[in-house]
């Protein structure tokens, strides 16, 4: 996902275990902020995010879902606390920007991909836009309320490099071209094409992948392991130039192309500056934000229907 967002907020978005109850849920009022209601429904839907994170043993441990059940009700406090904020500064969405967060969503999945998340989340396109949409919300009101106060100047930004220059090191990365196909078969003969000169490796990823980067030749740019799927990992071992063999992930049977290879480095300070602008705001954007919502609900006229929270799952 190509955006900026503090860690604080994306468990408010996550796009895990997402499902959809009836209008008896919808109607009930689990919660007023402000004299607005937070419905059962949205509710659950935190609920059922925050208990699809954990493991099965986990999910069947009455304690943990219990302090799951009190963190998804604080969640969607919170959540609409921030929107009262931002309708209180004007702030708005337009249509484009979700369209345009959703649309970079999809590019990261091969054909199919993004349709089969959909499925086992239990979820929907538009339900993901609604989401996007607060997500979006979110980013523009931290910055507008945040603004001034998680501003980084340099002496800072060189403190921190001294005192974590460890941390700024770049793994080995490699740039590579991929090529996605159905079967096995297909992959090989694709392969014996390739290395015997009857076509490059970029004209058959146009001709061939089912990959959204097949229109760019296959070129997934520069990466480390950790960056892309698991089966990936096979490419770190192949020389600049080399083919690889099939490979097989949930996605398909990639071929896999280096083109070029970067060892680990250090990094220098001109480097590192924006990973360290990044982890000083995020620093503070901690401390703001937990005073900044400690002081809303405080202030905030916050009614929990206790009965309906009791007797709910």
């Amino acid at each position: 996902m190509h955006r900026r967002l503090s860690f604080l907020f994306v468990a408010l978005f996550s796009l895990s275990g997402c499902s959809f109850f009836s209008s008896t849920a919808s109607d009930q009022v689990m919660a007023r902020v402000n004299g607005e209601p937070v419905s059962l429904a949205e509710f659950l839907v935190a609920y059922n995010q925050l208990k699809a994170q954990q493991d099965e043993i986990s999910q069947r441990n009455p304690k943990l879902l219990a302090e799951l059940k009190t963190r998804a009700l604080n969640e969607v406090l919170v959540l609409a606390l921030l929107r009262q904020e931002a309708g209180k500064k004007q702030l708005r969405i337009a249509k484009e920007e979700v369209e345009g967060r959703l649309s970079s969503w999809k590019d990261g999945y091969p054909p199919g991909g993004f349709e089969e998340m959909l499925r086992k989340q239990s979820t929907t396109e538009e339900f993901l836009r609604k989401r996007i949409a607060d997500q979006l919300l979110v980013e523009k009101l931290t910055e507008t309320v945040f603004g001034t106060e998680t501003l980084v100047s340099d002496d800072e930004m060189q403190s921190y490099f001294k005192q974590h220059t460890d941390d700024f090191v770049r793994p080995v990365r490699i740039h590579a071209l991929q090529i996605v196909v159905p079967s096995l078969e297909e992959a090989q003969k694709i392969r014996q094409e390739i290395l015997s000169g009857q076509i490059t490796f970029e004209s058959a990823a146009r001709k061939y992948s089912l990959s959204p980067d097949a229109a760019k030749g296959g070129d997934l740019g520069f990466f480390s392991k950790n960056e892309k799927i698991s089966a990936f990992g096979k490419a770190f071992a192949l020389a600049v130039g080399e083919t690889s063999q099939p490979i097989q992930s949930q996605y398909g049977i990639h071929l896999v192309k280096v083109v070029e290879k970067e060892q680990s480095k250090k990094l220098a300070f001109g480097e590192a500056k924006d990973e360290i602008v990044k982890a000083i705001k995020k620093n503070k954007e901690t401390t703001v934000y937990k005073e900044w919502i400690t002081k809303m609900l405080k202030d905030g006229e916050i009614y929990r229907n206790e009965v309906l929270f009791a007797n709910t799952l």
